[in-house]
C-alpha cells in the first residue's frame, strides 16, 4: 500500500522531473557540442520539444489533484462555505465533460495520426505515441479530478 500512495502522491512529478532532466542534459550537450566542437546533435532539439510540450500535459492532473491551478475566487470567497464547496463541485463536473471531449479528441487524433504513419521529422518517432501519452495525461486528468471529488464528497482533506 504505500508503493500506490507513493505512486498517488509523485507519479506526475516524477514523469516532470525525468523531462526537464532530459531537457536539461540535451540542451547542455547541444550547446557543448555547437560551440566546442562545431557538430551539434541535430535531434537534440526535436527531443526537447516534445518534453516541454509532454511536461505542459502532465502538469494538467498535478495540478487538478493538488488543487494548485490559476483560478480568480474573489466571487466565491464570498459565499459562504457550503456554497464554495457546490460551486467547486459544479465546476469538477464541468471540467470533467472538457476533459472527456479532449479524451475524445485526442483518441481521433491518435487514430488518424496512426491510419498515415505520421512521423517526426528528425528522429521518425511515431507521432500518434506522442498523441498517446497526450490522451494518457488527459485520462488522468480525469481520474485526478474523481479523486479530487471523492476526497471532497468523503471530506477527507491530505496534507500536501
Amino acid at each position: 500500500m504505500s508503493f500506490l500512495k507513493k505512486l498517488d502522491k509523485n507519479f506526475e512529478l516524477v514523469c516532470l522531473a525525468i523531462l526537464l532532466m532530459i531537457m536539461t542534459v540535451l540542451s547542455f550537450a547541444n550547446v557543448v557540442m555547437r560551440y566546442c566542437f562545431k557538430s551539434p546533435i541535430y535531434w537534440s532539439d526535436e527531443v526537447c520539444c516534445f518534453c516541454l510540450a509532454l511536461s505542459a500535459f502532465f502538469c494538467l492532473p498535478y495540478s487538478i489533484r493538488w488543487r494548485t491551478a490559476i483560478r480568480v475566487d474573489t466571487f466565491s470567497s464570498m459565499l459562504p462555505k457550503v456554497a464554495q464547496r457546490i460551486l467547486q463541485v459544479v465546476c469538477d463536473v464541468i471540467m470533467l465533460a472538457f476533459l472527456g471531449i479532449c479524451v475524445k479528441g485526442g483518441i481521433d487524433l491518435v487514430g488518424n495520426a496512426a491510419k498515415i504513419a505520421q512521423k517526426s521529422p528528425a528522429l521518425q518517432i511515431p507521432v500518434h505515441i506522442l498523441y498517446g501519452v497526450m490522451t494518457f495525461c488527459f485520462v488522468l486528468a480525469i481520474f485526478r479530478t474523481v479523486q479530487v471529488l471523492y476526497l471532497e464528497f468523503t471530506a477527507k482533506k491530505e496534507a500536501k
